[in-house]
């Protein structure tokens, strides 16, 4: 199996699952790495970890330069346009 037919049902999976894909391929890399991790609480301990990590939204109307800038290329987009 590829990638490709492998990223769209990776895509489906809940956010939980994403997490325990991850850990899966940590540990299988490592191992194959021949670095055997300590797999004990290792899932517990990752999420507990990612759930104390606030989110970050970015968006160009929460930051003046980039609404402004956006205003700025509509306005050259609209003058090009009616030219």
């Amino acid at each position: 199996m590829i990638l490709s037919q492998i990223l769209p049902t990776v895509n489906q999976l809940s956010h939980q699952d994403k997490l325990r894909l991850i850990h899966f391929l940590l540990l299988a890399i490592s191992e194959e790495e021949g670095c055997i991790l300590d797999a004990t609480n290792m899932e517990t301990t990752l999420l507990n970890k990612l759930a104390s990590i606030p989110g970050t939204v970015w968006s160009p109307q929460a930051e003046y330069t980039g609404t402004q800038a956006l205003s700025q290329l509509l306005e050259t987009a609209k003058k090009e346009t009616n030219a």
